[in-house]
């Protein structure tokens, strides 16, 4: 009887090695991407470094038709981009960082993981947040960083002093 039963836990635990894993980075409906653990990282340009040193502090978001949006206080929304692909980011009172990959001037952010805070009334970080993540290119014009969102709206950032 326990043969049995170290037969049937066998063939379930082969059955189970042997399903269909999702191609890497391909998710299934409802779970996340699988990534081998030896999976090279995201391949990063050199351009990456023109972002990398300085402390990016937020300036204003120009929203297509819609006004400007000024931050309140630029030294509590900021970015911090290291060479390597990963960005250090503070959305007023959360903390927080990510990934991002550089293709020439294409950027793109990945998930960013904040602590939960909650913030005081009168907080920007939803609209700060909110527009981050939409970055598609990015330039260093006359010492400011711009990124140019999915839908044209631009975000300007200026290096902490």
């Amino acid at each position: 009887m326990d043969k049995r039963i170290v037969v049937v836990c066998t063939l379930a635990l082969v059955a189970a090695a042997c399903q269909d894993m999702p191609p890497a980075g391909k998710a299934s409906a409802g779970m996340p991407a699988y990534v081998p653990a030896n999976a090279l990282p995201p391949v990063v340009s050199a351009a990456s470094d023109q972002l990398a040193g300085p402390v990016w502090q937020w300036q204003r978001t120009q929203l297509g038709s819609a006004p400007v949006v000024v931050a309140s206080a630029p030294e509590r929304y900021t970015l911090s981009f290291d060479g390597g692909g990963r960005v250090n980011v503070r959305a007023d009172c959360n903390r927080g960082g990510g990934s991002y990959e550089v293709d020439g001037t294409a950027i793109r952010f990945g998930a960013i993981a904040l602590t939960r805070m909650g913030c005081p009334p009168g907080s920007q970080d939803g609209e700060f947040l909110r527009s981050l993540v939409q970055a598609a290119t990015y330039t260093v014009d006359r010492g400011e960083l711009v990124l140019t969102l999915a839908d044209g709206a631009s975000m300007r950032f200026r290096p902490a002093r």
